[in-house]
């Protein structure tokens, strides 16, 4: 046992001398020969005479042609490892931290922030919270900050206190959606984050942790408003119906009770005057729902990912006139049956990506079918998300009001005639 014990002691440290000269090596790799050409560069020494010449040259006339010829590499290349390099040695001269950026993807982070003291003030609550040092890491506290610097919001206690106007003439965009996780809206908008619902798969509330300095509290962003009215629809919403199409609250429920009705009025309002959009929503409130007056171009949703759900689901939207109503059965935790499936004109079904919370989750095909056979029999367009594990040819992405494109069977196995 001793034996075994001295070789573990001895491969251990032999394993974190190794990693240790794996850091040296990261850390030379931009910030050493960074302070070495930025040198190289501000004192001219490219421009002098050499003992040994490189390519055929005893000097360079240009930083360019040196470091092109005598490094291979371009001159922005180099020009952001300098960068890097400066700011790190800023960093050095600003605090006695107790470590550096190892790796030029965690200054890269760094760098989105305007100042020296910025980065400096970043990276101590990097050092502090004692975890293992990541872009991500990095990426989150930047982002964080960023948001602090530039508050745009008010929680709803806040509003409580002291209401702040609605801005319509202000800057703000709809964010593009940039991954598949909604591909059903190209676009979203948030002119109200937070939840207090606490769905252990919630996409939302890990991100607005991550990012979000109020984190997932209930909050209305004033100068968001202007969106829909700043924002362009593409050209591609003449043939894609996505391109049109806006997830309104992604990041929050705007039918939760503790959501004011100014707000959700305030945001109708701006639905109702950007009539060129379609505004989807989605709600584990569809009752409230029917406490407003809904404009044409929204599209009312409800979540349902267990049985126990339905019920609500089905009586809430009985009340519900909207241009269109959709059912969001994400992610599908059981298999589920319907009475009232008519009142939907549109089913979207998923899975669950993995959370801080959960695993991934794909729901057994048997559930799918079933489910499927349900809305067809409804008359129910169906869209399969992409996180159910089907391959890209047998995924249904109906929108309501389109033609059904069918799959039709190659005429090339038609070889009976009875094979239509």
């Amino acid at each position: 046992m001793a034996e075994v014990i001295a070789i573990s002691t001895a491969v251990n440290n032999d394993l974190i001398e190794r990693e240790a000269r794996i850091e040296r090596a990261q850390r030379n790799a931009y910030y050493e020969i960074g302070l070495e050409l930025k040198a190289i560069r501000d004192k001219g020494l490219y421009k002098v005479d050499r003992q040994a010449p490189v390519n055929g040259r005893y000097s360079f006339q240009t930083f360019e042609e040196y470091v092109e010829q005598r490094w291979d590499m371009q001159l922005r290349r180099v020009q952001q490892i300098i960068e890097c390099a400066e700011a790190v040695s800023a960093l050095e001269n600003a605090k006695n931290f107790s470590c550096f950026p190892s790796r030029e993807s965690h200054v890269r982070e760094l760098l989105k922030l305007e100042s020296d003291a910025q980065r400096a003030d970043v990276w101590q609550r990097v050092v502090a919270k004692g975890e293992t040092i990541t872009a991500k890491l990095i990426e989150a506290e930047v982002s964080r900050f960023t948001a602090e610097m530039n508050v745009d919001w008010l929680t709803l206690d806040e509003w409580k206190k002291k209401p702040a106007p609605i801005v319509k003439h202000a800057d703000k965009t709809f964010n593009r959606q940039d991954n598949g996780s909604i591909e059903w809206a190209q676009w979203s908008w948030n002119p109200i984050t937070g939840c207090r619902h606490d769905c252990s798969y919630c996409y939302a509330r890990d991100i607005a942790n991550r990012f979000y300095p109020q984190k997932f509290e209930p909050s209305i962003y004033p100068a968001r408003f202007s969106a829909p009215y700043k924002t362009k629809v593409p050209d591609q919403a003449a043939t894609d119906t996505s391109y049109r199409n806006v997830f309104t609250g992604s990041m929050a429920d705007i039918f939760g009770r503790w959501v004011p009705s100014e707000w959700i009025e305030s945001v109708f309002e701006a639905v109702r005057e950007n009539p060129q959009w379609n505004f989807l929503f989605l709600t584990k409130f569809p009752k409230r729902m029917a406490e407003f007056d809904i404009p044409d171009n929204a599209w009312m949703g409800t979540s349902v990912d267990c049985q126990a759900r339905v019920k609500a689901a089905e009586e809430g939207f009985s009340n519900v006139s909207a241009g269109v109503r959709w059912l969001s059965v994400e992610p599908m935790l059981e298999p589920l049956v319907f009475d009232k499936l008519h009142q939907f004109d549109w089913v979207v079904i998923g899975g669950a990506s993995r959370s801080s919370q959960t695993p991934a989750w794909i729901p057994p095909m048997d559930w799918l079918v079933d489910l499927h056979k349900q809305a067809r029999d409804a008359g129910c367009k169906i869209y399969y998300k992409d996180n159910l594990g089907l391959p890209d040819e047998l995924r249904l992405r109906e929108f309501p009001w389109e033609n059904r494109k069918e799959r039709l069977l190659p005429d090339a196995f038609k070889y009976l005639p009875s094979i239509k």
